[in-house]
């Protein structure tokens, strides 16, 4: 218990962990209140904002994740006392996101059109979906980027500015949307295409915010325009090699959870809805797992590039202990009380039953969870980002599609076995993370 009662240790965990917390709190206040006031529009409209945004932060989370690799080698020379290094690699990883930006925004906004008549047979979704998705492509131009400096300031250890960005980002959003979808202090009605355009600004405010603090002389890092663009083939090769498999690991789990989504469909509009608000509080229940997995991630980094593995172990020690303490305590809420926190996401009575009897089921993956998302975030600082991928290979393709097909397909059974199976799932995930995890080849893996 030593090493939770070292209170330099403790400070760097938690402001680390905190803020990047309170970012992810307040991506999902922004998806409820976009929900919210697009809902109140047609059915039409309300289906093509959903599917648009749907498809727009798909790609760029799965292509945002060749943050992961940044945050890797930024933390690793960090830890060094390399710092020209360190900014050597931002700027290398900002300018490579620049121009895949440019490119995934270009294809984006060029085939719009052709997305939505593949996805739906509705003329009028057709047309506000496609118009939706060319202006929030245009965001994407930011987004990505955006996405690769957080991961660059998280590497140099500020969780800070990341969430001030995504703050500003979703305050503009929030406003905007108002504004512009209802036609408020003399903007004109704009419905989806103003939800469209707040969302595209909102993102500009954040990629703003991100940009002046990693170009400006503060005491993290600072990335030199001078040096966007010049390519260094020995670092792009490693940022690629160590991003490529998260890249593919975000690719991965999108895809299951979208195949399992529509799997799920079949058991029934009830079963679909009362599922689809677990799944909504249970994303909020993610948020502290994510935070120490962060924290695990920049101090790994840090400590194994100054040569202190003790140290890193001892800091991957604490916020596991850390996770687990808030998500249990979020796993004892969920199993005592489902039914009052069910109804701050419905008021259909049904639906909020069977999404309680989920969401109890749901609380036993919370620890498993805590340990599995945070030994990955260890993992990955220290460079290893290919075990994180077979292990998530793995439990996607061996555990939870095989299970969620046998339970809707074959043994035709209620949505709460759904629930089960994504326990087994996280359990699974939980025990390959740890015993990978405890081999040590972490310790060994060398970043330049």
């Amino acid at each position: 218990m030593a090493v939770f009662q070292d209170k330099k240790m403790n400070k760097e965990i938690f402001s680390l962990a905190l803020p990047a917390i309170f970012e992810m709190l307040l991506h999902t206040l922004v998806w409820t209140f976009d929900t919210g006031m697009v809902g109140r529009l047609t059915p039409e409209a309300i289906s093509s904002v959903t599917l648009g945004a749907q498809i727009m932060f798909t790609v760029s989370n799965i292509l945002g994740a060749l943050g992961v690799g940044t945050t890797a080698m930024v933390s690793r020379n960090i830890g060094a006392m390399n710092s020209e290094r360190a900014e050597n690699i931002a700027v290398q990883a900002l300018s490579l996101g620049i121009i895949i930006s440019l490119v995934v925004g270009s294809i984006g906004i060029i085939l719009s059109d052709n997305i939505f008549h593949g996805l739906v047979d509705d003329p009028k979704v057709m047309k506000l979906g496609t118009e939706y998705l060319r202006i929030v492509f245009i965001g994407a131009f930011f987004l990505i980027p955006t996405m690769i400096g957080n991961s660059i300031l998280r590497g140099a250890g500020n969780t800070y500015v990341p969430m001030i960005s995504a703050g500003m980002a979703n305050i503009f959003n929030i406003v905007g949307d108002y504004v512009l979808i209802f036609g408020k202090f003399g903007f004109p009605r704009m419905e989806t295409k103003g939800a469209a355009i707040a969302t595209a600004f909102g993102q500009i405010v954040g990629a703003i915010i991100t940009f002046y603090y990693l170009f400006k002389t503060n005491n993290y890092i600072r990335v030199k325009v001078k040096g966007l663009f010049k390519f260094n083939r020995e670092i792009l090769n490693s940022l690629v090699n160590l991003s490529f498999p998260a890249i593919l690991e975000v690719f991965m789990n999108e895809g299951s959870r979208l195949v399992s989504s529509f799997w799920i469909a079949q058991l029934g509009t009830l079963s679909y809805a009362s599922n689809s608000i677990t799944v909504a509080a249970e994303s909020i229940s993610f948020m502290p797992g994510y935070g120490f997995a962060i924290a695990a991630t920049t101090l790994v980094g840090q400590n194994l590039g100054s040569k202190d593995v003790e140290k890193a172990e001892k800091s991957v020690n604490a916020s596991i202990y850390y996770a687990i303490l808030l998500m249990g305590i979020v796993g004892i809420l969920f199993f005592a009380i489902p039914y009052p926190i069910m109804r701050l996401f419905s008021s259909d009575k049904e639906t909020v039953f069977l999404a309680s009897k989920c969401l109890r089921i749901g609380a036993f993956e919370q620890i498993p969870t805590a340990i599995g998302m945070t030994l990955s975030g260890a993992l990955k600082g220290a460079g290893d980002t290919k075990g994180p991928f077979r292990i998530s290979l793995v439990t996607n393709f061996l555990v939870r599609l095989p299970l969620i097909f046998l339970i809707v397909f074959v043994f035709k059974l209620p949505i709460i076995y759904i629930w089960v199976a994504t326990n087994i799932q996280y359990l699974v995930e939980a025990t390959l993370m740890t015993i990978k995890y405890k081999k040590g080849a972490w310790k060994n893996i060398l970043i330049d």
